[in-house]
């Protein structure tokens, strides 16, 4: 296994162990953002070294709408203190994503291959 793949696991393993230790043995400090943390690091380790490195444009394009939609979901929530101005960057953020993920290059040579 690459060192970069073993540095990626045990990035995300010291967070979402550090996340079950304050849920289960000092609840009180609990902060379940720990184990979100951990489990982003493993989920983006897969998508990249998984998926992303062959199908680069198409893998881009839905990261992008993934981010572009959750920007209008924070836009329509209520319990964020700032929703409108965070909603807003975080569409922002997906547009960009999708408009430079290349997939209508990506869409071109596969025509032109055929």
């Amino acid at each position: 296994m690459d060192r970069k793949k073993i540095i990626l696991l045990l990035i995300g393993a010291v967070f979402f162990l550090a996340g079950l230790y304050y849920r289960l043995y000092d609840p009180a400090k609990s902060n379940i953002a720990y184990e979100y943390i951990g489990i982003g690091t493993w989920s983006a380790g897969i998508v990249y070294y998984g998926i992303f490195k062959k199908y680069r444009e198409i893998t881009s394009l839905l990261l992008g709408l993934l981010v572009l939609h959750t920007g209008v979901i924070l836009l329509l929530a209520e319990k964020v203190s700032n929703q409108k101005l965070l909603g807003v960057l975080v569409f922002a953020a997906g547009i960009i994503v999708v408009l430079n993920s290349g997939f209508s290059d990506y869409l071109e040579r596969r025509r032109l291959e055929k």
